[in-house]
């Protein structure tokens, strides 16, 4: 098999009892990880179940001087402690070295922060270092953290340029719960059909998974990675997995042409920090698909100053968002009456969104 990097996000809830750690479950991964990781490939290991069980060794729900996302906070950082020590002993075992990385999602948005951690998780996968990856809770703030920790995972896999990126829960995969439960092996587009089962689902629970799952299975197929949902709790899932088996619900884009790597971070997780507003006619063109520079002749209005190389949000003269862009030029740059014609973003800076 071609050398694979892989991506491998496991939910608490099949890391954990009532009483704490399920460690029989948690040592069987990490064995079938060590084999995928010595046959020659690379794997990064998202894993969230550190505020769960920093609950559980602090005893305690809720601290009632605090907020509820101050503990989530407080409990994250007691566990993150012991959460290395775990992965760093079975993993030993196997004759392999982890790392750490706590992300927050500001990481994602400033692209200089972003080649910054591209650098060292790349090269930790060179060195043949497995990184556990987690959400910095400690300093992520409420308005600017991850939906759930398969976003984060979602991130990561379209960052290292991965081949697939695996979600364990101890849910069996996708269902088509109308009318009769059953599973989903493949799924190749998120149509009106899928997004329908989530609106017609009346449990709480299982439409905010639906919802989650189908939203990282979106990015997944826009991305060409392929995403596999599955039963962690199976004792074969990750060797079936690696073997190309498919033991749960496999989302997977048709064929086609990739994007570069510029076009993937606008469309993944690009923040604009400023807007501007473009005519009708460059505005009509980039609706249709059409690939345009966009040039100061075509600029309406720009609500904010903005600095060369900010990601700007791109609208219509109605003020309909028609994708985002990165700034080739700073704002005050920008003269229409000029004979310079000069690009405010480039088409190879933009996606329509």
């Amino acid at each position: 098999m071609t050398t694979k990097t892989v991506v491998i996000k496991i939910w608490s809830n099949i890391l954990t009892w009532d009483n704490g750690l399920d460690l029989t479950t948690l040592e069987r991964l990490v064995e079938h990880i060590s084999e995928f990781q010595h046959a020659g490939n690379s794997v990064l290991l998202v894993s969230s179940w550190a505020v769960a069980m920093g609950k559980k060794i602090l005893g305690m729900e809720h601290i009632k001087w605090m907020t509820e996302t101050e503990c989530g906070q407080l409990f994250s950082s007691v566990w993150q402690v012991s959460l290395v020590e775990v992965y760093k002993h079975l993993f030993h075992a196997q004759d392999l070295h982890i790392s750490q990385a706590l992300l927050t999602r500001r990481d994602f948005s400033d692209r200089e922060r972003y080649n910054s951690m591209k650098r060292v998780l790349m090269t930790s996968l060179t060195l043949g270092i497995i990184p556990i990856i987690n959400e910095n809770d400690v300093l992520t703030p409420e308005e600017l953290d991850f939906s759930d920790n398969d976003e984060l995972a979602s991130l990561v896999s379209a960052m290292v340029h991965a081949d697939m990126l695996i979600i364990l829960s101890n849910i069996d995969g996708l269902y088509d719960v109308y009318p009769g439960w059953n599973l989903m092996k493949h799924v190749d587009s998120i149509d009106e059909n899928i997004l329908g089962m989530v609106s017609k689902e009346k449990s709480s629970f299982w439409k905010g998974w639906m919802e989650s799952k189908l939203k990282t299975g979106k990015l997944m197929i826009d991305l060409w990675i392929r995403l596999y949902i599955a039963n962690g709790k199976h004792p074969d899932t990750l060797r079936q997995i690696f073997s190309w088996e498919n033991p749960g619900t496999l989302f997977e884009a048709k064929e086609g042409n990739t994007v570069d790597s510029i076009r993937k971070w606008l469309r993944a997780w690009a923040v604009p920090a400023w807007r501007l507003q473009v005519s009708t006619i460059i505005a009509d063109l980039l609706k249709a698909g059409k690939r345009a520079s966009l040039l100061e002749i075509w600029v309406e209005q720009v609500d904010i100053h903005f600095s060369k190389w900010d990601v700007i949000e791109v609208t219509d003269t109605e003020g309909l968002r028609i994708g985002y862009g990165i700034a080739k030029i700073h704002s005050h740059e920008i003269d229409k009456n000029s004979n310079d014609r000069k690009i405010v973003i480039h088409t190879n800076y933009f996606i329509q969104v």
